[in-house]
């Protein structure tokens, strides 16, 4: 059985289950009660709360149904966490205010009433009164921590996980990352709407963002080209841009990033260490006055990816009636779009990115542009890094970190 079907069977059960309780075990339970009320005219508190306990199968059978809806509610949005986050917000402020403005004044009400009718109550019959319901206690408990945890992550900074070796040297495997979210203008989580405009994004940051083929997952890449410009890439995996010129807040970036208007800026690659990092060759890249680290394998520099015979592949579906999307089809056998040889314009409010790890990176020589929509924000230091000794073992011994590298730590060029 997996997942989803036990998780609908535990529903179904514990919903009939619960239901049946309310709406007849209850009854008979209250009856019984009654009855003995009438037997005995002065029940103790401990008697009467035996007769009207649930029994515990059923009170295990509520637990199920509360932490199957839980369950349902995070299975249907990941790998959304962000979202997760926000519903869980939601639901603590709407038991908060629930437990605030009525479940607080009807429990003190409650007990009003039990001491109008009995001047010294039992003891253990005002705390079963006044006690809220453990989902009520749960609910607002979390309330300010989930405030917290949504405000810092949505307005602030976000960690994040490095998953691939896309972006080596610069960041590995296991590094954790913080990613400034107000660098770029505030935006409202899930939405995204935009809040305020922030700072522009530069030639040279290292941004994360949802890429536009896979929306709902984050991309962390090199930003290179802005809006406007003209992105040239050759096989020899040499950058070029053209920048754009067309107002003078454009000359002067351009300027400040030491690109020429109106010719191909050649992005200047210095050979570091030939197979100096796991095999390939590590050049040290200049962009727009930022110098970092990239990887180029020597036997693939010069190798022509581009695969101009997919062109006829694509005017074959086009032709026959499909709906193709070039720059994917290209993506889809692991080939460039053949146009950046001949230079492509960055649209407006978008960004051309590629992983500094060239030859092992899906980024926007294949997929396309990255949105200005999309932008989550500036990845700024890495401020951990674990090591996992039996990752190439596999099985549950891969998710067990076996140390610390404290040299990883710091600011991201």
């Amino acid at each position: 059985m997996d997942f989803q079907t036990f998780l609908v069977v535990a529903f179904v059960i514990s919903t009939i289950v619960s239901g049946l309780d309310k709406w007849v075990w209850s009854k008979q339970r209250r009856d019984q009660m009654n009855a003995a009320k009438q037997k005995k005219r002065n029940l103790d508190f401990d008697t009467a709360e035996k007769i009207l306990a649930k029994p515990s199968w059923v009170e295990f059978s509520d637990s199920m149904f509360v932490l199957t809806c839980v369950a349902a509610i995070v299975w249907l949005m990941l790998p959304n966490f962000e979202l997760i986050l926000v519903v869980a917000l939601g639901i603590s402020f709407v038991i908060t205010l629930v437990e605030k403005l009525y479940l607080e004044k009807k429990k003190k009400q409650q007990v009003h009433e039990l001491y109008q009718r009995h001047s010294h109550p039992d003891e253990k019959e005002v705390q079963s009164i006044s006690k809220m319901p453990w989902w009520i206690d749960y609910g607002w408990s979390f309330f300010p921590l989930l405030l917290i945890i949504v405000s810092l992550r949505s307005f602030f900074y976000e960690p994040f996980k490095i998953p691939s070796g896309s972006m080596k040297p610069t960041l590995w495997v296991h590094d954790f990352i913080l990613v400034n979210k107000f660098a770029y203008g505030l935006r409202l989580p899930v939405t995204k709407t935009k809040l305020t405009d922030g700072a522009k994004p530069k030639r040279g940051d290292v941004v994360v963002f949802r890429a536009p083929h896979e929306p709902e997952k984050d991309y962390i890449k090199r930003l290179i080209a802005l809006p406007g410009d003209t992105v040239y890439y050759t096989p020899s995996q040499q950058v070029f841009i053209k920048p754009n010129c067309r107002t003078e807040q454009a000359i002067a970036a351009a300027k400040k990033a030491n690109l020429t208007c109106g010719v191909k800026n050649k992005i200047r690659q210095t050979l570091v260490s030939a197979r100096g990092f796991e095999g390939a060759d590590v050049y040290q890249e200049n962009l727009a006055g930022v110098s970092h680290d990239i990887l180029i394998e020597p036997e693939a520099k010069g190798v022509d990816r581009y695969s101009a015979q997919f062109v006829s592949r694509y005017n074959d579906a086009v032709r026959a009636g499909e709906k193709v999307n070039k720059r994917q089809l290209f993506a889809s056998v692991g080939a460039y779009y053949e146009d950046w040889k001949k230079g492509v314009v960055v649209p407006e409010n978008s960004f051309f990115v590629m992983g500094d790890n060239r030859n092992h990176s899906s980024d926007a020589r294949f997929w396309g542009f990255v949105p200005e929509s999309m932008m989550v924000g500036k990845a700024e230091a890495i401020w951990l890094h674990l090591e996992f000794g039996f990752e190439e073992k596999g099985g549950i011994l891969s998710y067990i970190p076996t140390g610390v590298n404290f040299d990883r730590v710091g600011a991201i060029k």
